[in-house]
């Protein structure tokens, strides 16, 4: 005796993918926060490795090195971020020669512009040093020195940091769930991540 051989119905196939999909969407929230902490923690030691790279190179060539801090183009509303570092040397001749490629965050993050959260960017109010091979320098460019005692020519009354958060947290009065600071001690030249 041969039994009978039964399926699925429909109602059962469309509560299996209903609980799937459900899943699959839980899961999906917990990646994304978890890829946003990785590329704020990668933007950060990016950017710390950077300045400790400039800080170096001033002291070994003796000569003064321009950290230069580059913007996005700004969206209609919105407060600026920035996106991008680069060193440049300070010769006698006046030349600008950079010392590395550009250095891009990764595309998650950004470095915030407010006050509250980077002094570095929204309080330090130097201007670069005019150069015309540098296409993306602008007036938002922001800029600072490494001496090359390896000291810096920020004023050391202050605490200089700038904070690099996910790009998708925008609201300049709260501060970000997800982040992490790079303080620049202005007598020393010395970088160093705090990361909640």
């Amino acid at each position: 005796m041969k039994g009978i051989c039964r399926g699925f119905s429909l109602l059962e196939m469309l509560l299996v993918l209903a609980l799937v999909a459900a899943v699959a969407a839980l899961a999906m929230e917990g990646y994304s926060a978890t890829v946003q902490a990785a590329a704020v923690t990668t933007g950060a030691d990016m950017l710390s490795d950077a300045l400790t790279e400039g800080r170096a190179s001033a002291v070994a060539q003796n000569t003064t090195v321009e950290v230069r801090i580059y913007d996005l183009p700004p969206q209609p509303g919105a407060a600026p971020v920035y996106d991008a570092l680069q060193l440049h040397w300070l010769k006698a001749n006046g030349t600008t020669p950079p010392v590395a490629s550009p250095l891009l965050l990764p595309a998650w993050v950004v470095i915030d512009a407010t006050a509250a959260h980077s002094p570095l960017i929204a309080a330090n109010g130097q201007t670069a040093t005019p150069d015309a091979s540098d296409t993306r320098l602008n007036s938002q460019t922001r800029v600072f020195h490494f001496l090359p005692d390896g000291s810096t020519d920020l004023n050391p009354a202050t605490n200089w940091f700038m904070t690099v958060r996910a790009a998708t947290q925008s609201d300049p009065a709260n501060f970000p769930s997800n982040w992490a600071c790079i303080a620049v001690d202005a007598t020393t030249g010395r970088s160093r991540i705090y990361r909640p």
